[in-house]
């Protein structure tokens, strides 16, 4: 039987050299990108406003989960939003949150296209008007979002609506990309073997033109508001 030009192409794949078998090991440690002296809690959360802020972001703090849910409540009412896009309320770390939404006559949607209603979800969520998530980590030196999917983790909240609210906690805050992988490592790379992505989002979608004019909001949402709760 002659040879399929699919077994031809991963015949030549499976007889390939691996890359780079002459690559040095791993160092033992990195020297950061970025670095931070003080690591403090109140440290991280003042770096991670500054560098959020100056993308363009918004960073709102907050101390527990009544003025949390008070806060995305008030975020909610200026945008005015009837309909938002959100991760199961399980993995946003705000008790009581999706109550206090509904009760505000607000809908809320999980939205998943992994099934046969794909054309129907796609509909309904395509003039929704916020997407509410929690975050795996918030990046302090970079003003960044660590943000990884799978079941009840959705990507199309943070990336479908025009405004953007993620749901930090104090505990959350890293300080650089480095110490994040470190963490991961050391919990066996779980989020990266089990998780569909990793996201790293750094304030709201951006983008420039031929003549250098900075633009928001074109590939993603134009407005980032983060909500860190104490």
């Amino acid at each position: 039987m002659p040879t399929s030009s699919r077994d031809r192409i991963l015949n030549k794949l499976r007889e390939a050299r691996r890359p780079f078998e002459d690559a040095p090991p791993r160092p033992a440690a990195y020297m950061p990108v970025t670095q931070l002296t003080d690591t403090s809690p109140d440290a991280l959360l003042e770096k991670f406003t500054e560098m959020l802020v100056g993308l363009s972001g918004e960073v709102y703090v907050v101390e527990g989960d009544q003025a949390a849910c008070d806060k995305v409540l008030e975020l909610l009412a200026s945008h005015e939003a009837t309909h938002i896009l959100a991760w199961d309320f399980a993995h946003i770390p705000i008790n009581g949150l999706d109550v206090a939404i509904r009760d505000a006559g607000i809908e809320i949607t999980q939205p998943t296209l992994q099934d046969d209603s794909r054309p129907d979800v796609i509909a309904k969520i395509d003039g929704a008007q916020v997407g509410i998530t929690g975050v795996d980590a918030a990046i302090a030196t970079t003003g960044t979002l660590a943000v990884s999917t799978g079941p009840g983790r959705g990507r199309i909240p943070t990336v479908l609506p025009p405004v953007y609210i993620p749901i930090i906690t104090l505990d959350q805050l890293v300080p650089n990309i480095e110490a994040w992988l470190a963490d991961e490592r050391a919990d066996g790379m779980t989020k990266m073997r089990d998780r569909a992505n990793v996201a790293f989002i750094s304030g709201p979608s951006r983008t420039g033109d031929i003549e250098m004019e900075l633009i928001l909001g074109v590939h993603g949402p134009g407005v980032v508001q983060a909500v860190v709760k104490r």
